[in-house]
């Protein structure tokens, strides 16, 4: 790849984990393009909710890329693969290892059509151990993992609303470090490379904290709740959540000057590891100080103070909020019946860090069509006796 040509990326997979990688590489400037089937598509084209009449999940990880339709059943098919392995640095293969051999689209097959391949494989449980031939589906790999937080209805589990799964996306987002990182092995002289990323790896590894206390103490990681009273949320005079983190000496300090606490107060800390968290008694006493007064007043007060701390927002509030804005945290493409926001990358690659501190979020181009470029793209691989074939090998 020489200097200034973008990142040439081919993806597989289907539903989220693949799909996302490929999509926050696009959003890094990556030119992708996107192996779907004649009729599904890569699986995200038919969700719910829509976004102007588009999926919500089509528009957040097909935006900004290119899409070619072909059956596996078409005999064209190794002929478009192969092209496309060649012209890529890097395609993404979501399955079981024995399904992407089926469908030629393991390591050692594309390697034969790019010797300088970086090969992305996003698997369900691994690649080894007693799972790896599970079926990967939705939940699976979190409830695995430890994940999956239920609650009981009428003697029977659900998941618990708001629930939201871990490995999945994290997957994606490892996929896309892994692919950049074996670009950058391969082009410093490493050769082909191949890649791996497991969804379950990966919800495990969400829960490393707790992972990592277990397996040298038999205990979980502590809660933020038990953190002591210098850690902690008190209620406003208008009953909103505040976070409160004066922790070090200075911080509570000043805290205690800015919420009238005597000189008992304080002048109490252990400072000898830096933070103290608190006493157990100063607890009521902090709590009836902050209900004196309002979320706005403590923010104005705690923000002038520089104190560390945090309303609690709701999702809408933050989304919704002045520093959103200011960064860039929504970004747009164009459907047919208006346009969507979509959530951005929070990875930004800039020339000058003053761009990056007025970051100008662009939009994404449409999500495609189901096999919108198929002509472009055969074009472009020089196959051009191949635009207006049929590639669906007789699906209907």
């Amino acid at each position: 790849m020489s200097t200034g040509e973008p990142l040439r990326i081919v993806d597989f997979s289907t539903h989220l984990s693949g799909p996302l990688a490929s999509h926050l590489l696009a959003e890094l400037g990556a030119d992708v393009i996107k192996v779907e089937h004649p009729i599904q598509g890569d699986g995200n084209r038919g969700n719910e909710p829509k976004f102007h009449g588009v999926s919500d999940l089509h528009v957040a990880l097909n935006s900004g890329t290119r899409s070619i339709s072909i059956s596996t059943r078409s005999e064209h098919w190794a002929e478009v693969t192969g092209a496309l392995t060649g012209w890529s640095d890097a395609v993404i293969v979501g399955s079981r290892p024995s399904d992407a051999a089926r469908r030629g689209l393991d390591y050692a097959s594309l390697l034969k059509s790019n010797s300088k391949l970086v090969y992305c494989l996003v698997s369900g449980f691994g690649l080894t151990g007693p799972w790896a031939d599970f079926k990967a589906h939705g939940q699976t790999m979190d409830a695995l993992a430890g994940r999956v937080d239920i609650e009981w209805v009428d003697g029977q589990p659900k998941t618990k609303k708001g629930w939201r799964s871990a490995g999945a996306p994290l997957a994606g987002v490892f996929g896309a470090m892994g692919v950049l990182a074996g670009v950058t092995r391969r082009d410093r002289g490493g050769g082909p490379q191949f890649v791996h990323a497991s969804i379950w790896d990966s919800a495990m590894w969400w829960n490393w904290r707790d992972v990592n206390s277990l397996a040298n103490t038999q205990e979980p990681w502590h809660e933020y709740q038990s953190l002591g009273s210098r850690y902690a949320m008190y209620s406003t005079s208008d009953e909103r959540a505040l976070l409160l983190c004066p922790l070090e000496r200075v911080f509570w300090q000043k805290f205690c000057d800015l919420a009238s606490l005597s000189d008992e107060y304080r002048e109490r800390g252990n400072w000898e590891h830096s933070m103290d968290f608190g006493y157990d008694d100063e607890a009521p006493v902090i709590a009836a100080a902050v209900a004196a007064r309002s979320l706005n007043e403590w923010v104005t007060e705690l923000t002038k103070a520089e104190i560390p701390f945090a309303p609690i927002l709701t999702l809408e509030e933050a989304m919704n909020s002045e520093h959103a804005e200011a960064t860039g945290l929504l970004r747009g493409t164009m459907l047919p019946e208006g346009r969507a926001r979509i959530s951005s990358s929070p990875v930004g690659i800039y020339q000058d860090q003053e761009d990056a501190e007025s970051p100008a979020v662009e939009d994404l181009s449409s999500p495609p069509d189901l096999g919108a470029h198929n002509k472009e793209i055969l074009g472009l691989l020089g196959l051009n006796g191949l635009q207006g074939v049929d590639l669906s090998g007789g699906l209907k």
